[in-house]
């Protein structure tokens, strides 16, 4: 395969507001680097009008690609499938909104050139709303403290990887990727640039605060475990207590049997106080067992070995072929 010197992949979601102004941002960019490039756009089984809109970028640019997926295969998903088919030395990852400005991709094209394997972008400032920007800030610190490797704080998907880089996830076996911690678990020469997030101009977003949690979940059940070891601090704590509260409960026992009554029984009996226990422990009870859910849903995902996502066609400038059964099963 010929390589390029960068390859901009991008995934897409019922964006057809963002697909030609986004396109023609990054030609208009890319034009003052002075690098051969491709851009790679993943239609990641958009039902407006974006397929429509790429088939006449397709037209326009001789250096588009555009995958379709079959369905939506997620965000991490959907970059995986644009690894596929990249042929640049370094790959560029954006979000398709304009929020990632391509403005800033010749600083990130700049570092990279310094030796990093890797340059991500870190967010200065959020535009999502007080709540969601605080448990996004509060994600990312949590995320840190848990895990066993280093992941940089408030950095998102934006950014460059080498090529070496990209086909180390790439060629990792597990199905749920998440991408911008794998790109920091590989261990290669990192380095974080700050940049202003856009607010999104056009079109709605895709992301709901479920998608948020959902996204979450999988960064951490993927690189720590945590949340188990947490139950175990939890039971040991209760046990001890229980403990100690019994070994309190039989001294003083001992004590009124010899006539000095220290505790009125009476107090801490009742039911209310009893219904308060019962439900305090079912509460930690059920908690416990939906995080070990989400680690054997996990397990249960892998074992079963489907693809990260199934490509329906590829098409650029030169072909336009729907893919074959064999070349659909490249991602297993």
């Amino acid at each position: 395969m010929d390589l390029i010197d960068y390859s901009i992949v991008i995934p897409i979601f019922n964006e057809e507001e963002n697909v030609r102004p986004l396109t023609e941002r990054l030609v208009s960019v890319m034009k003052t680097t002075d690098s051969t490039y491709e851009i790679v756009f993943i239609d990641n089984g958009s039902i407006d009008k974006s397929p429509i809109i790429l088939s006449d970028l397709l037209k326009e640019y001789g250096n588009l690609k555009v995958i379709t997926l079959s369905r939506n295969f997620g965000y991490d998903g959907g970059i995986s499938s644009g690894f596929e088919y990249a042929k640049g030395s370094r790959i560029i990852i954006m979000d398709g909104d304009q929020q990632d400005p391509p403005e800033e991709i010749p600083r990130f094209i700049s570092k990279a050139k310094e030796g990093y394997e890797i340059v991500y972008g870190i967010r200065k400032k959020r535009n999502k709303g007080f709540l969601l920007n605080l448990q996004m800030k509060l994600f990312y610190r949590i995320w840190k403290q848990i895990v066993t490797i280093n992941i940089p704080k408030d950095a998102g998907n934006f950014g460059i990887i080498s090529r070496e880089v990209m086909d180390i996830i790439k060629d990792m076996p597990e199905r749920n990727k998440f991408i911008r911690g794998l790109r920091a678990w590989t261990g290669y020469p990192s380095v974080g640039i700050e940049y202003k997030r856009d607010r999104r101009s056009l079109g709605k977003t895709k992301f709901s605060f479920i998608n948020y949690l959902n996204h979450a979940i999988n960064g951490i059940t993927s690189f720590s475990t945590a949340p188990l070891r947490m139950f175990s601090y939890i039971g040991f704590t209760g046990l001890t207590c229980c403990f100690l509260f019994g070994l309190y409960i039989f001294i003083t026992r001992i004590i009124s049997i010899l006539g000095y009554n220290i505790i009125d029984y009476g107090d801490i009996s009742g039911t209310a106080t009893i219904i308060l226990l019962i439900l305090t422990v079912l509460s930690v009870n059920l908690f416990g067992l939906g995080i070990i859910g989400e680690y054997i849903g996990r397990i249960l995902e892998e074992v079963k070995k489907r693809p990260n996502y199934i490509v329906k066609k590829v098409r650029n400038s030169s072909k336009d072929f729907d893919m074959t059964k064999s070349e659909k099963t490249l991602n297993l």
